[in-house]
């Protein structure tokens, strides 16, 4: 599996924490055993119905997409828009995974690269600004 490196950072404790969270989640996420309802230390048959693992990964997201998006709504955010397209874009290639019946387990690299490449992304892209415009508009601190 390709590394998730530091270099989400934006500067901003509080958006960088829920970054970190995520790259913690799939650094152990994808552990035999850890999420996956195939049995005991995952060693039972996929049923391919539901991923669990996709699904931790998604409810962890949506918690953080709300709290990035609270910020976007105290602090004006001009930009907002193309920020909520790009969670929503993650969401819903998460949930086609989930349609299509990938499994965790057996597609683990396929399913945490693609997310650890779009966290990299999505932080430049997306989380910097906003972190940049939250700061100017005291809505939340910079890192110290």
């Amino acid at each position: 599996m390709a590394p998730l490196t530091h270099g989400h950072e934006t500067g901003v404790p509080s958006i960088d924490a829920g970054n970190e969270g995520l790259r913690f989640l799939l650094g152990r996420v994808f552990q035999p055993g850890v999420e996956c309802r195939r049995g005991i230390g995952g060693r039972g048959e996929c049923d391919f119905n539901r991923c669990s693992r996709i699904q931790a990964i998604m409810r962890y997201v949506e918690r953080n997409f709300a709290q990035q998006e609270q910020v976007m709504t105290e602090s004006a955010y001009p930009d907002a828009r193309r920020h909520l397209d790009d969670h929503a874009g993650l969401l819903d290639h998460l949930g086609v995974m989930l349609h299509a019946q990938v499994c965790a387990d057996k597609d683990a690299v396929k399913v945490h690269d693609f997310i650890a490449h779009w966290v990299v992304e999505h932080a430049k892209r997306c989380d910097r600004p906003l972190g940049r415009w939250a700061v100017t508009r005291r809505v939340l601190e910079p890192k110290r």
